[in-house]
């Protein structure tokens, strides 16, 4: 995952191992790298730098951060004797991993976070998503986005509902949680467009028939919007699993060799929050004293948008069977 930050305006507002990555990135608003020749090099998997409140432990404010996952073995595995370790090996207290080659030969991998199999989707947020979460209701937009091949675990990261399990819940589901926990519904306000990339086209998973919609930048500001997109009110969790499970209803998936129910979209979700700030302007009298002069407050609106994207499956097309 990666999350960014950057300010809005002139206010402060805000290769057998089935692993999927995360990025996360917040903006006041597949596999690593490929292998080197050198078995003993390390590749850092996040080299981008980018300005936001969002603190690293290496000093670097905003920088795009990567966490990698490794999922549990699954059934057909299991019934396998499938073993990880025969390919690959996690490091999480330095926060390594390495494919192994061979019995002498290995490539090793730097991350921000390594999430063994046995990883709850608790942590997975709190350590990934919830610093951008918390980004965008001080006002900066975040994205959080997960990419690998098909079958490795990123609808069920981001996506899954936790119906039969509510510790299952997802970024996602976990993130509007602590949204809807944060703002004051009698001011503030949350809207979501839930959207799928497909062909190369922009699609409305909330509305079907709306399966063309146009991206507008605007040339004076240079923010990008969707304007054709429904864009729901959220003022509860309820109605916002509900939202999920029609969109998830319609987003495009096919059998594939790699998973029977693989999303051949990528999916996206944009949250939109917008939030009522009391502002004051201090008034200077002959001598410049402001201390105790203040002009009546004025009604300030924050703006911070969260976006979730769930990528389609990454993997070679012969491996899919999908022609």
């Amino acid at each position: 995952m990666s999350s960014v930050a950057h300010r809005n305006g002139n206010h402060k507002v805000g290769p057998r191992p089935q692993g999927s990555a995360l990025k996360a990135s917040s903006f006041k608003s597949r596999l690593p790298p490929s292998p080197s020749p050198s078995p003993a090099a390390v590749r850092r998997s996040s080299p981008a730098s980018l300005c936001g409140p969002v603190k690293d432990p290496d000093g670097v404010p905003g920088r795009v951060r990567v966490a990698v996952r490794l999922r549990p073995r699954n059934a057909e595995e299991m019934v396998a004797d499938a073993d990880f370790a025969d390919c690959v090996e996690l490091l999480p207290e330095v926060k390594r991993l390495k494919l192994r080659k061979n019995n002498w030969d290995a490539d090793t991998y730097e991350f921000d976070e390594v999430l063994t199999e046995y990883a709850s989707q608790k942590r997975v947020y709190e350590v990934v998503a919830k610093p951008v979460v918390e980004s965008v209701l001080d006002g900066y937009n975040g994205t959080v986005m997960a990419y690998g091949q098909t079958g490795t675990g990123k609808t069920f990261t981001l996506g899954r509902l936790g119906d039969e399990d509510t510790a299952h819940r997802g970024i996602m589901v976990r993130a509007m949680e602590d949204i809807l926990a944060d703002v004051d519904l009698g001011s503030d306000s949350v809207t979501v467009s839930y959207l799928q990339l497909y062909m190369e086209a922009i699609q409305d998973l909330l509305d079907p028939a709306n399966d063309n919609i146009s991206i507008v930048e605007d040339p004076k500001t240079g923010d990008v919007s969707l304007p054709g997109a429904t864009l729901v009110d959220i003022r509860d969790q309820q109605s916002f699993l509900e939202l999920l499970r029609l969109g998830e209803a319609h987003r495009i998936a096919a059998n594939t060799k790699l998973n029977t129910e693989s999303s051949r979209s990528h999916a996206i979700l944009m949250v939109h929050v917008r939030r009522s700030i009391a502002g004051e302007d201090n008034l200077s009298n002959e001598n410049g004293n402001t201390s105790h002069l203040v002009k009546p407050s004025r009604p300030l609106v924050r703006k911070s948008k969260l976006v979730v994207v769930d990528l389609a499956g990454s993997e070679r097309i012969h491996k899919s069977g999908l022609y």
